[in-house]
């Protein structure tokens, strides 16, 4: 996502397109040859990464170790489950910062904030046309950190609205569309917080830190289309395991069913006394050939298994791929960005509306070795005297070696990827490992 600017709205696939489009956790892959499937994902930032850049774009650097921004920890998970045409998924972004150092004496201050995107999705047509919906949730905790003491809590706040999604991508075309939407957030104080109150101003304390009356995370719309042009296909049906076994599954349900009738009529003309043996001899067979039948079954399931990868691996690899987007950002008043929050500095933030776009390209340079994507997009800045600034993006796959784990998660290649991120006062990088397809 970073090397192609973020702009995924209108691809969304995988459980790192759910915060792009609520739609992402039922859209099947074309890798994706199982009823049941499963995507993991996870990812960090070390302290220090960010300090001495323009973070938050408010139009100048921050100067290394005047700013407590730049101390933290920025930590990202995710999971999603698929059941046919069903998906769900759950991420979640952490960041912890320590906002007062612990001693001997005195324990430290700690702020974690977290947000959630927790969704469900259902493809209907076939998966072409993919729908979504759940909540994103914010949450927002300042808590005591001792050398050799427990922590605990001071400070919680927690809020939830509700967002949607959608991709259309029919069967056999080059092309897909998105769209998602999400509600404001505001997060306030759960119940009674350890916190004073300042009388001389009325402001909350927890220890000497000012906390906040709310949290506010503003609502979002976004649309984005994909292109593909070459010989491989953007778009190819999704071959549902159950739909294709569904045949051979009738078979052997009418067969079982005829075979009842047969034995019920048999044990209505026997003589009581031969009914117990009958139905012994009966129970016998039944199950020898019930046997042989989920043999068969099994058998069956394996061929169609090996089709539908025979299919993907036999496709072209040969494509450009196009994304772009939009992303609007509703306004937020009286508010303030974390960053001044954390320094406990007043300055005005997300006080207008802002539209970022973003353009992004993928190809395979090296064919079945090397994928690559470059992009960019207009970050606007929040702040009333700041300025837009373009961003300059790329990053690459590249396919590594077949590795099971010593049997723990069946046969898989692996691939080694990157990926950059530049703009005047800012550079971001990050490395990653996931499965080569």
């Amino acid at each position: 996502m970073t090397g192609l600017a973020g702009a995924y709205t209108g691809y969304a696939e995988g459980v790192e397109g759910t915060a792009s489009n609520a739609a992402a956790p039922a859209v099947r892959e074309p890798f994706s040859y199982k009823w049941f499937d499963y995507d993991l994902s996870a990812s960090f930032s070390f302290p220090g990464t960010f300090s001495g850049t323009d973070f938050d774009n408010r139009g100048r650097r921050n100067i290394s170790g005047t700013s407590t921004f730049g101390d933290f920890l920025y930590l990202n998970l995710g999971l999603q489950l698929q059941f046919g045409e069903f998906g769900i998924a759950i991420t979640d972004d952490l960041q912890q910062f320590n906002l007062t150092p612990a001693t001997a004496d005195n324990p430290g201050l700690t702020l974690q904030t977290s947000r959630w995107h927790a969704v469900a999705a259902y493809g209907f047509l076939g998966n072409q046309l993919v729908l979504g919906a759940g909540a994103r949730i914010v949450a927002l905790q300042i808590a005591q950190t001792g050398q050799f003491v427990p922590g605990r809590t001071l400070f919680n706040m927690v809020g939830a609205s509700p967002e949607a999604g959608m991709l259309y991508k029919p069967d056999g075309a080059v092309w897909r569309f998105g769209a998602t939407l999400r509600a404001p957030v505001i997060a306030r104080s759960l119940g009674e917080s350890s916190t004073s109150i300042d009388p001389s101003s009325g402001v909350e304390r927890a220890g000497k830190f000012i906390v906040p009356e709310k949290i506010v995370q503003p609502w979002e719309a976004e649309i984005g289309v994909s292109l593909q042009a070459g010989p491989r296909p953007l778009n190819p049906r999704w071959l549902n395991p159950h739909i294709e076994e569904a045949p051979v599954r009738a078979r052997i349900e009418r067969a079982r069913a005829a075979r009842d009738r047969e034995h019920e009529a048999k044990l209505a003309a026997a003589p009581h006394e031969r009914r117990t043996a009958l139905e012994l001899a009966f129970a016998e067979q039944e199950r020898s050939l019930r046997m042989i039948e989920d043999m068969r079954l099994q058998a069956e399931s394996d061929r169609l298994l090996a089709q539908r990868r025979a299919r993907y691996a036999n496709w072209p690899r040969e494509k450009i791929l196009i994304v772009a987007s939009f992303l609007f950002t509703g306004a937020s008043e009286n508010t303030i960005d974390v960053a001044s929050f954390l320094d406990q500095k007043l300055e005005p933030f997300g006080r207008s509306v802002t539209v970022m776009p973003r353009f992004g390209i993928e190809a395979e340079p090296v064919h079945d070795r090397v994928r690559a994507r470059i992009g960019s997009y207009v970050e606007p800045s929040r702040f009333p005297n700041g300025s837009v600034r373009q961003h300059l993006t790329c990053g690459a796959d590249i396919k590594l070696f077949p590795f099971d784990a010593w049997g723990l998660i069946g046969a898989t290649t692996w691939r080694i990827s990157f990926a950059v991120d530049l703009a005047p006062r800012y550079a971001n990088w990050g490395v990653g490992i996931g499965a080569w397809h």
